[in-house]
């Protein structure tokens, strides 16, 4: 397990890649962002997309489980307060290769809870163009090695 104490402001991870197909895309977005461009080409030939593009929420996922699951340890979470300046920079298409790079942008141990550590992590999520697609910072709720 990675706790708050393994980490330092700087560090910097890149996970992935990940991707998603078509069927996927359409089958997440049927369920929770039913708008056209998320579920057909026909339904994005005349948008700004052009064809099928991801559910910037299905990227956010797929960044999600990078960032839980695609470190040889997984973090000691403890959850998440929240999330800031979440960005969809560029679409993402049926079977994009998507890395994510995670900085730790700021740490502080919690004053109310000495159990844990909040971590701020800078997250850039790419295609393999290199190519932006979603940003965000990210506080999370980190498990200490040795409380109090």
């Amino acid at each position: 397990m990675i706790h708050y104490e393994d980490l330092d402001v700087g560090d910097t991870v890149e996970l992935g890649p990940t991707s998603a197909s078509a069927d996927e895309m359409i089958a997440f977005a049927k369920r929770y962002d039913p708008q056209p461009f998320h579920l057909s080409d026909e339904g994005a030939a005349k948008t700004y997309f052009g064809r099928l593009a991801a559910s910037g929420w299905h990227t956010a996922a797929l960044t999600m489980r990078l960032m839980m699951t695609g470190r040889n340890e997984p973090l000691a979470s403890l959850g998440s307060p929240g999330f800031e300046n979440l960005r969809w920079r560029k679409p993402v298409y049926p079977d994009d290769q998507l890395t994510a790079q995670v900085t730790v942008a700021s740490k502080r141990l919690s004053e109310s809870r000495p159990e844990m550590g909040l971590v701020q992590f800078e997250v850039e999520t790419r295609n393999q163009d290199d190519v932006v697609v979603m940003s965000f910072l990210s506080t999370s709720m980190l498990a200490r090695r040795e409380p109090g």
